[in-house]
């Protein structure tokens, strides 16, 4: 292969672009600018991809760091829920067979004194893949004092029988003052026989 910059081929291009014919100053203004471009050229295409990799290399870790810790915490959740469904399983298996949370809601509403506010009371069975099945009941009462739906929430949760209110929404009467009425969704869970 012909070396094409031998220092005759390179003297020879200097004449052709005239460099013996620039002054002093114009040569260095020229060479200036050259190793400036030569310089900006290095820059753009060897060293502006490197950084511009590492950056996009940086900003990946961080983020696998962040999903990490997220899978981490999420780890940590799922560990606590799975201790917890089994602090309720063992809570489940000393409740009674007979227990239903409609009567025991019923139950409840007799002994706050206020079966006779309630408008409805809808049961109904949420259907789960894992070991407890969620049973939940909507209510609606109306017209009850602040006292009454207070003893009845403090006597529906319970934690020996594993019932909780999920879900309360609490309005004034309009008719009459002081008077409330409160739409409540209660649920408890029972252990689903493996088939």
């Amino acid at each position: 292969m012909k070396n094409y910059f031998t220092s005759a081929n390179i003297q020879t291009l200097i004449n052709k672009i005239g460099w013996k014919n620039l002054d002093k100053r114009e040569q260095i203004m020229v060479g200036g600018l050259i190793i400036f471009l030569l310089i900006m050229f290095i820059i753009y295409f060897i060293f502006s991809p490197l950084l511009n990799s590492r950056q996009r290399l940086q900003k990946s870790i961080v983020k696998k760091q962040i999903e990490l810790q997220e899978v981490q915490r999420l780890g940590k959740e799922y560990q606590a829920l799975q201790l917890q469904s089994g602090d309720i399983q063992e809570r489940l298996k000393k409740r009674p067979a007979s227990f239903t949370l409609f009567s025991f809601i019923e139950k409840q509403a007799t002994a706050a004194g206020i079966k006779e506010k309630i408008n409805y009371i809808k049961p109904s069975t949420v259907a789960s893949d894992g070991p407890l099945r969620e049973s939940r009941v909507d209510m609606k009462l109306q017209q009850i004092s602040l006292e009454n739906l207070v003893n009845f929430l403090k006597g529906v949760e319970s934690f020996t029988q594993v019932v909780s209110v999920s879900r309360i929404s609490i309005q004034e009467h309009g008719k009459e003052e002081g008077y409330l009425n409160a739409v409540i969704q209660i649920v408890t869970f029972s252990i689903q026989e493996t088939q």
